[in-house]
Formats: C-alpha cells, sequence, structure tokens
C-alpha cells in the first residue's frame, strides 16, 4: 500500500535510512556540523562524536558528507575528499591498513604484504593529495566503538603524517558511549584529539519540531495541519525519551495504523496502542496517567527554557497552498479558462556563501523587513536571522510586487529563461561567463498562459527594438546565438521583482 498519496506526502517521512534532507538543524546539531567543518578546514587531526544508540550519529555523519561533497565543486574552496568506513571491526591492524590504502585506490599489489609498506604508501598519498594537489583528505568513520585497540594505534600513527603547518589526514570518528571509556585508556590517542562533541536526546519541543519538519519535507513543504495532537507528541516523546531513531521508528508504526484506521489525527490512545517495546524508564516507574500528568510540568519548564523555534504546521483548517510549477491552463473551444496564480514561487537549496538577504534581494529586488517577516512565516522551521545552514530547503513566497517594474511596451533582452526557479537561479549566481556579460538582473513573473516564468536578462530596459537588437549584437557570439527580446507582455502578467530596470 502507498500511503505518500493518502496522507498527502511525496515521499516517506520516517524512513529508518540515514537521509540527510530529514536533518532538523537543532542548535546540538548545527553547532556539531559546524564546528567539524571547521577543524576539517584547519587540518586539525582527529575528531571524535560521540552519542548514544540512536541520537542520529549516522544522519549526522551522511549529512557531513553531503555539506562537504557540496563545495567540491566551488573552485574557491579547498577540495574535499571523503572516505567513509562503516564498519571498522577488524580482525588485525594489518587488515585494517589494506581496507584504508585500498579506499584511498591505492591498488592490493606486492607492496601491499608488508605493514610497512603499505604505511609508506599511504603516507605518500597523503603527501601528493595535501601538499602537492592542496586537497584535504578525511577518514570519517562510523561505529567507532568497534576499532580494536591495535587499530587505533594506526590512527595514531596516521596523526604523525604532517608538514610544519598542518596533519595529512583529517580523521573524525562517530561512536557510542563506550568509545570514551576506549580513549581514557589510549592516553597518547586521546592527548591528540582536537574536538569531542557529545549529542544528547531531545527535549519535549525539539521532538515535536523534529516531527514536524520531516512531515514538512515529505510533503515538499505543502502545509497541511499536523498529524500529531499535543496528547500524541506527548505520547511519543513518553515512549522514546527523545531519541531520534526510536521517535522515527514509532512514527512510522503509528502512520500505518493511521491508514488503516482511516485517521487523519494520532492522538494519545493511537500512539500508545503502538509503543509495543518502545519503553523509556519512565513508562516502567509510572503510568501512562500519572507521566501524563508530570509531563505537563516538564513541558511548562522547557518552553520557557527553550531558545529553539519551532516548527508549529498545526491549524484548525487545512491551508490551500499550492506549490510553484508551471500553471498551465485549462482551454476548451478556444477559450482560456481562469487559472489561480500558485502561492509558491518554488524552492531551492541553501549553499556555500548564498544569504537569505541577498536571495531576495536578487528575487524581489526588496529584502526589507516586511518581506523578511512574509519570508520566515512560509519557513518557520528557520530562525529569525540570515544565517541558514549549507543544503537547507528554503520557499519563496509568490509575492506579487506593489508597483510596475516592467510596463506595457518596455523591452528587454534576456540571456537565459526556464520555468524551474532552483535551476535559474544557479545559472544567475554561478555565471560561468560573467567576463563576457553586462550587468544582469533576475525577473520573475506569472499569467495564465504560460504560469511562471524566470528570466536572466540585461540590466537594462529598451522603448526601441532596434536599440534592444543593437544591445544584443554587442553581446560575445556564443552568448547571443542563445539571447532572445521579449517585447510582448500578456495582459494580467504578475511580476515579482520590485527593482525596475533602467533605461
Amino acid at each position: 500500500m502507498n500511503y505518500y498519496n493518502i496522507l498527502n506526502f511525496k515521499k516517506e517521512p520516517f524512513s529508518n535510512s540515514p537521509e540527510p534532507e530529514f536533518l532538523f538543524q537543532l542548535p546540538q546539531y548545527s553547532d556539531c556540523l559546524q564546528k567539524l567543518e571547521l577543524a576539517v578546514r584547519l587540518r586539525r587531526g582527529i575528531n571524535v562524536v560521540i552519542g548514544d544508540i540512536g541520537t542520529g550519529k549516522t544522519t549526522l555523519c551522511r549529512k557531513l558528507i553531503q555539506n562537504f561533497s557540496s563545495t567540491a565543486a566551488n573552485s574557491v574552496e579547498t577540495e574535499i575528499e571523503t572516505h567513509l568506513l562503516l564498519d571498522p571491526a577488524f580482525n588485525s591492524a594489518a587488515e585494517f591498513l589494506q581496507t584504508v590504502a585500498l579506499m584511498l585506490g591505492i591498488k592490493d599489489n606486492e607492496d601491499l604484504r608488508s605493514e610497512w609498506h603499505i604505511k609508506e604508501r599511504i603516507k605518500n598519498y597523503l603527501f601528493d593529495k595535501g601538499v602537492d594537489e592542496k586537497r584535504i583528505v578525511v577518514l570519517i568513520i562510523d561505529e567507532g566503538q568497534k576499532i580494536p585497540e591495535d587499530c587505533l594505534e594506526i590512527l595514531r600513527e596516521f596523526l604523525n603524517y604532517e608538514t610544519n603547518k598542518f596533519k595529512l589526514l583529517q580523521i573524525i570518528i562517530f561512536a557510542q558511549k563506550e568509545f570514551q571509556d576506549v580513549l581514557e585508556r589510549k592516553a597518547n590517542l586521546l592527548d591528540r584529539v582536537n574536538l569531542i562533541l557529545h549529542l544528547q536526546p531531545l527535549n519535549f519541543q525539539q521532538m515535536k519540531a523534529m516531527i514536524n519538519y520531516r512531515l514538512s519535507v515529505a510533503r515538499d513543504f505543502e502545509i497541511f495541519p499536523s498529524l500529531f495532537s499535543f496528547w500524541g507528541f506527548v505520547a511519543v516523546y513518553l515512549a522514546t525519551g527523545g531519541f531520534p531513531r526510536k521517535v522515527v521508528f514509532l512514527c512510522h508504526q503509528v502512520v500505518l495504523k493511521m491508514i488503516i484506521r482511516q485517521k487523519n489525527k494520532a492522538g494519545w490512545f493511537l500512539v500508545r496502542g503502538c509503543r509495543g517495546e518502545l519503553k523509556s524508564p519512565l513508562y516502567r516507574k509510572l503510568g501512562w496517567a500519572l507521566a501524563g500528568l508530570l509531563l505537563v510540568i516538564i513541558v511548562g519548564i522547557s518552553v520557557s527554557a527553550i531558545t529553539l523555534q519551532s516548527i508549529n504546521l498545526n491549524t484548525n483548517k487545512k491551508l490551500n497552498i499550492t506549490l510553484a510549477n508551471p500553471a498551465i491552463p485549462e482551454v476548451k473551444n478556444n477559450k482560456i479558462y481562469d487559472v489561480k496564480m500558485p502561492d509558491y514561487l518554488g524552492r531551492m537549496s541553501m549553499t556555500k556563501r548564498r544569504t537569505i538577504w541577498w536571495t531576495l534581494n536578487n528575487i524581489y529586488g526588496d529584502a526589507g523587513p516586511n518581506m523578511m517577516r512574509e519570508f520566515f512565516k512560509v519557513n518557520p522551521f528557520l530562525k529569525y536571522n540570515d544565517k541558514v545552514m549549507i543544503g537547507t530547503t528554503i520557499m519563496l513566497p509568490a509575492i506579487p510586487a506593489d508597483n510596475e517594474p516592467i510596463k506595457q511596451g518596455d523591452i528587454v533582452v534576456a540571456w537565459k529563461s526556464g520555468q524551474d526557479l532552483e535551476n535559474m537561479y544557479n545559472i544567475f549566481r554561478n555565471n560561468p561567463d560573467e567576463q563576457k556579460l553586462p550587468p544582469l538582473a533576475f525577473l520573475s513573473f506569472w499569467n495564465r498562459k504560460k504560469g511562471f516564468e524566470f528570466v536572466i536578462v540585461i540590466d537594462k530596459k529598451f522603448k526601441d527594438i532596434n536599440l534592444a537588437g543593437e544591445a544584443m549584437g554587442k553581446l560575445a557570439p556564443e552568448i547571443a546565438s542563445g539571447a532572445k527580446i521579449i517585447s510582448q507582455w500578456d495582459t494580467g502578467t504578475v511580476f515579482f521583482n520590485r527593482r525596475e530596470l533602467r533605461y
């Protein structure tokens, strides 16, 4: 049974796979990712992330790799090469060395029969990458508590591969709590550790925000009432103790039961019936009724102390919000029937050096307080500031311009155009032909015939089509061949960029 459509999902909201797009940027996760990325870029050596089972270590690990890969093609940033080791339970140090060598692309041959030769090959590889090619090589180890102690000694030796300025191999270990005891027994390795970061279970408000965020992602950020009532959230928290993996598992069971029972809201009793073996110590000591009473007090304290802006998608009625896709009107008997303009221009992922202020300024020609307020209304999971983690998906509301940036009779020269907001904005911001082009502007508009269209134009408008033709003729031939002149604007065209092009 495909329950995606039944509950308005486009994808699985509570998958047991570590999907980075579903990582909700809680303060402890954002802080951890930022510190790890900074440590890697400064080439500080070894860093460790420790947390109980189910606190989100593996998802955080995948998100970190995704963040590194998102900057790999950026010529401004030093390229980062990541290697992920999922199960470090080796039988010997020699087996561990051979595995690392093969991960780095060092082929198996006679030189790899001796541990000394393997280490030399790895050291030479790291010097070539780090010094000659100026790349950062990162070894990421998940399930670090499984690393045998003789293999930890190998990792310590890897840290000796360095220049006068930095370590040649960056190591990040994600492990359960028992790894802390292992490190304390290995004082010579513990002394080399740059950072030890600890992940904690979520509090009630954080868990609620995480669930609503996953539901929002699964619905492509369309807004619907939450699947859980307040007491449904209470039941989830008591059953899971705020451990993300347990939360995801229980919520998946709840969704399945909702489909079977044809429910659209999960309350206390429905969640209680799904909890199975997920019983926190609180459940074992207290009955459900007493536990619920105690949690009211806990929630009150948590709400007053927490600074996280929670996602709250609960409403009394379903909001009729349509995503931005080309609105192709229905045509019958050669007559165009009216089409409602979608509520969103589209969505995009935040990349390196892309800020909310500049994004709004480029798309709307306005990044003032009123525009900011409208933006954060449709992105309630973001804090009210300009710093957004790389990879975060944002929605851009369709807010018509309150002036006439383009008037009937105005002519523009378009370099590129399309109906996908993110694709066109990426071209606008990462323009490979910047040296060959005059200043550009980003236009967004909608009409009943074509729906949304996003156009990159020369930052100038004309009253005479011959002058527009002359401007296009001055472009480099390879650019002019793809450019076009737009001189006709359909009646009822709605523009979204408030900044007027100059004549």
